[in-house]
């Protein structure tokens, strides 16, 4: 509670915490302020925006038909926050599916807001591993699969490697201009060409390809140990 002892324990805590991170002796891999102000999905728009990076339409309202005129139906709804929570002691993960106005008409958008945006034919998913001005490229054939692949469990040992060139060079000034030395990118390609959907500055890219996965993790231990 905020004025209470435990607070100002709390608060002294975490001064020191902030002051060992900014030490400016210490490297980091990505620093913590690059981090945190890069997980927010609308933070990353506008930068890929200002690279010249195409993304979907993007909107936060509470309207639902306000959503339905800008973005067309069906749209989809993304957390802002986090994608997983824990309830009734089991861990749930919120996935993206198509959404419609009837299906939110009672719904309060704004209680956790979320983004909504215009549902992108897909027929190939990228995961982009990005390690300082290196990049590598992994595909996902993303017929008949859900609009989250994710939510389809086969889908995770599908991916293959590939090669795009214009994206990883995309990629990588996206990575480049937001301050992240190491981030996995979710990317679509549909009809019009390729999409960004998403940056994450410590996501996962042990379960793709050899060729992908053994060099990016290559590079990411030779930082460490400064080889």
């Amino acid at each position: 509670m905020l004025g209470s002892h435990e607070a100002a324990v709390m608060a002294s805590r975490v001064a020191l915490l902030a002051a060992i991170i900014r030490d400016p002796k210490i490297e980091w891999i990505t620093s913590l302020d690059s981090l945190y102000a890069a997980e927010n999905k609308v933070v990353q728009y506008r930068a890929a925006e200002a690279a010249g990076i195409r993304v979907p339409k993007t909107l936060i309202s509470a309207d639902p038909d306000h959503l339905a005129a800008e973005l067309g139906e069906p749209f989809i709804l993304k957390p802002l926050g986090p994608g997983n929570f824990e309830a009734d002691g089991s861990q749930h993960v919120v996935y993206v599916t198509e959404q419609r106005v009837n299906d939110i008409r009672d719904a309060d958008l704004f209680a956790a807001p979320f983004l909504a945006q215009s549902l992108v034919h897909a027929h190939t998913h990228l995961r982009v591993v990005t390690v300082r001005e290196e990049a590598w490229v992994a595909e996902l054939d993303g017929r008949g699969l859900p609009v989250d692949w994710r939510s389809h469990i086969p889908a995770h040992s599908s991916f293959r490697a590939a090669r795009w060139p214009t994206v990883a060079a995309e990629a990588g000034a996206l990575a480049a201009s937001l301050r992240l030395g190491m981030t996995c990118q979710d990317w679509m390609i549909d009809d019009d060409g390729p999409v960004f959907t998403d940056i994450n500055p410590g996501g996962q890219w042990l379960f793709l390809p050899d060729e992908v996965a053994e060099p990016a993790t290559r590079a990411l231990a030779g930082w460490l140990t400064d080889r």
